[in-house]
């Protein structure tokens, strides 16, 4: 009986002691620091996945303007065609048949007419290849770069671009050349259509080390406002992000008073 009376109060020390030791100041502290962590790993937790969803739904923003804006070349294009190309081999054929099986001389005499129409054709259907696949972009980007840029100055007089381009380059694959390609001549395309005329370009294609490189575009604005109406332009962002998620690149931007300069990095692909 001794024995069992002193197992018992040992039992109860013991639940005494340990309810002691809840209320004791380390074994709270120690609880609370627990919440806390597990508070903070959750807060991170539901951060990461929010960040996670707002980054996955503005580069889908930005890939659905790119291929918005893609598809509405096209469209452009294949309305030229219609509208132009055509309508232009169909009136040639009609009025060569019918001169041919009128008067045999009087197309003799207008030759010059017919040749001059035919390499207008010629000459259509040339741009058209060069706007649907930019040329040397298969073997040279600087090259096919210089070309871009001077078809948009040919178009657009009032735009001033300086460029620095290497004269060689890497042997890389030309799919991300296409891209750094239509990177810039949205770019432009941007900046002409929002009629940001009196602004300047410099233009530079540089290698970096690692097989990195590098598309610069320095833009020096005439006033803060126009430097402010192109910096909150939503199509820059989303040509920012449409590079990065496309090109697994970098792109960033630098602004010095009335300059902005953009930096658009990425790495070579070597071809097989």
């Amino acid at each position: 009986m001794h024995q069992s009376s002193t197992n018992n109060l040992s039992v109860e020390d013991k639940k005494l002691a340990s309810c002691d030791f809840c209320r004791s100041p380390s074994y709270i502290a120690v609880s609370i620091v627990t919440l806390i962590e597990q508070d903070i790993l959750l807060l991170i937790y539901f951060i990461s996945i929010l960040w996670c969803v707002t980054s996955y739904l503005r580069t889908q923003k930005a890939l659905q303007w790119w291929s918005y804006g893609q598809s509405i070349k096209l469209a452009d294009e294949a309305e030229r065609i219609r509208n132009n190309l055509l309508q232009e081999s169909c009136c040639m054929r009609r009025s060569i048949e019918r001169s041919i099986a009128e008067t045999p001389e009087l197309f003799a005499r207008n030759k010059h007419e017919w040749i001059d129409s035919v390499e207008f054709l010629h000459h259509s259907l040339a741009n058209l290849g060069d706007r649907l696949a930019p040329p040397y972009v298969e073997h040279s980007l600087p090259l096919a770069m210089e070309f871009l840029i001077e078809s948009w100055q040919t178009k657009n007089s009032q735009l001033n671009i300086k460029t620095q381009l290497p004269k060689l380059w890497r042997d890389e694959f030309p799919s991300h050349s296409i891209i750094v390609l239509q990177i810039l001549d949205e770019l432009l395309r941007t900046l002409s259509v929002k009629n940001l005329t009196k602004i300047s370009l410099e233009i530079s294609l540089i290698p970096l080390q690692y097989e990195l490189n590098e598309l610069v575009v320095k833009i020096s604005y005439p006033d803060a406002q126009s430097l402010s109406l192109c910096s909150q332009l939503p199509e820059l962002k989303y040509l920012k992000r449409t590079f990065k998620f496309l090109t697994s690149g970098q792109c960033f931007y630098r602004k010095t008073k009335l300059t902005e300069t953009l930096y658009f990095r990425w790495r070579s692909l070597k071809r097989n």
